[in-house]
C-alpha cells in the first residue's frame, strides 16, 4: 500500500513522499555496501573505543553510517551481534549515569570534561547532557564541580534577553536570539520551560506563532541545514529546530515548498544514482562522504575552541550557550567547488585548510563576508 508522508532514509539523508520510494531507495543501498565491509567497520571502530561503538562515534569514525547497518542488519543491536560485540544498554537510570559519571572522574582525578567522558566512559556526554538538561548539570547532580562553563542561572538568561531587547528596540525573537544573544534559545527554555515564558520573565509579551517573520523560518532553514551538514528533514526540524513542523505547513503549504523557498533543493527528487551529488550509496551526499571525517578532524587541530581572536568560546562552553557544537566552517563555500554538471568536489571542499572552528556567533560573522574572510588581524 502507498503512504504520502514524509520519509528520511537514515543511510544517506534524503527525503522522500511516498513509503514505496523510500523502499526502493533502501534496497539500492543494500546492493552497493558489502556487509561484510559493515561488520569490519564495526570490528575496526569498536576496538579503538576498547567497546562496542554507539551510533554517533560509528557515523562520526566509519566511512558508512548506521543506518548501513540498521539497512543491512534488520537492527542496530543485530548489526552489532553479527560483529560479535555486546550492545551497550540504553536504558540507563540517572542514578547509572550518576555512578559512571563518578567512576571516570574517580579514575582521572578530576570532574571529566565532554572529550574525556567520551573518551573513558561507557555511557556518552550527550546521553548525559540530554537526561540533565545540560552537560554540567549532569555534573552538578554527581556531586562533581562544573567544568569551565558554569551553570547559567534564570537571571542571566533574562539580563541577556533583555539586553539584546536593549539593542533591537523591541522583544526578540527566538532566531534573533539564537543568532545573537550571548545564550541560546535552548539555555532559555531550559530554565524556563519554553521561549515564550522566558520572553514574559523578562517582561515581554511573546509573538504570536502567526506572527513569525517569514525570514526567521527560511532563516531557521538555512541555520539547521548548516548544523547537519545537508539540507534537513522534516523529522529533524522536529527534534533539533526552534519551529514546529505545522508552522512551516501553515505558512508555505508543505515542507517541500518550505524547503524551495529557503534556496535549497529538496531531498526527495531525485534519488540514487540519478542525484547530482551522489557518491556511491551511503554517507552524506551534501558535504560529502569525508565531512564527519574532517570535521572532527578541523575541531581537533582548532583545540576545540572558536578561532576568531580574542573569542574565549570552547566547546564545553559553546554546548552551555548553545545547547550544540562549535560549527566547522568552509572558508571557500561549498559552491564554489560543484561544477557545471552540479557535482561537488567534496574532496578539495572539506581539505582541512579550508575548514575553521568557530562558534555560533562568529560562524555568522564570517559567513556575511564569505567568500572573503572578516578583517581578524
Amino acid at each position: 500500500m502507498t503512504v504520502e508522508g514524509d520519509y528520511t532514509c537514515d543511510i544517506c539523508g534524503e527525503s522522500f513522499e511516498r513509503n514505496v520510494d523510500i523502499a526502493t531507495h533502501v534496497q539500492s543501498h543494500q546492493s552497493s555496501i558489502d556487509p561484510d565491509h559493515i561488520l569490519a567497520e564495526l570490528t575496526r571502530v569498536a576496538d579503538q573505543k576498547g567497546r562496542a561503538p554507539t551510533q554517533p562515534e560509528f557515523n562520526e569514525e566509519a566511512d558508512c553510517t548506521h543506518g548501513a547497518v540498521q539497512s543491512h542488519f534488520g537492527s542496530w543491536k543485530a548489526g552489532l551481534e553479527a560483529a560479535g560485540l555486546e550492545p551497550l544498554s540504553h536504558s540507563h537510570s540517572e542514578q547509572e549515569l550518576i555512578d559512571e559519571l563518578r567512576r571516570v572522574a574517580d579514575e582521572l582525578g578530576h570532574s571529566p570534561s565532554v572529550a574525556e567522558m567520551d573518551a573513558e566512559g561507557t555511557v556518552s556526554s550527550a546521553t548525559i547532557s540530554k537526561r540533565f538538561g545540560s552537560w554540567n548539570e549532569g555534573l552538578e547532580a554527581a556531586g562533581l564541580a562544573t567544568t569551565k562553563a558554569t551553570k547559567t542561572s534564570p537571571q542571566e538568561v533574562v539580563k541577556a534577553i533583555r539586553s539584546l531587547a536593549d539593542e533591537l528596540g523591541r522583544a526578540p525573537t527566538a532566531t534573533e536570539m539564537e543568532k545573537r544573544g550571548a545564550y541560546s534559545t535552548k539555555v532559555a527554555q531550559r530554565r524556563f520551560d519554553s521561549w515564550n515564558a522566558a520572553l514574559r520573565e523578562a517582561g515581554f509579551e511573546p509573538l504570536s506563532k502567526k506572527n513569525v517573520p517569514e525570514d526567521e523560518l527560511i532563516a531557521e532553514l538555512r541555520r539547521l541545514r548548516d548544523e547537519l551538514g545537508h539540507v534537513p528533514s522534516s523529522t529533524e526540524m522536529h527534534e533539533h529546530g526552534q519551529f514546529t513542523m505545522n508552522l512551516y505547513l501553515d505558512r508555505f503549504g508543505s515542507w517541500k515548498q518550505a524547503i524551495k523557498a529557503a534556496g535549497m533543493e529538496y531531498r526527495g527528487q531525485p534519488s540514487g544514482p540519478d542525484h547530482p551529488l551522489w557518491k556511491g550509496g551511503y554517507g552524506d551526499i551534501s558535504y560529502g562522504p569525508n565531512w564527519y571525517k574532517q570535521r572532527k578532524r578541523a575541531l581537533e587541530r582548532d583545540g576545540f575552541e572558536c578561532q576568531m581572536p580574542g573569542c574565549p568560546i570552547d566547546r564545553e562552553i559553546h554546548r552551555e550557550r548553545w545547547d550544540r557544537d562549535l560549527n566547522v566552517h568552509h572558508i571557500t563555500p561549498l559552491g564554489t567547488f560543484i561544477d557545471a554538471d552540479g557535482v561537488l568536489d567534496y574532496e578539495r571542499a572539506n581539505r582541512l585548510e579550508n575548514l575553521i572552528t568557530l562558534c555560533q556567533r562568529h560562524h555568522m560573522i564570517w559567513e556575511e563576508f564569505a567568500p572573503l574572510q572578516p578583517d581578524i588581524r
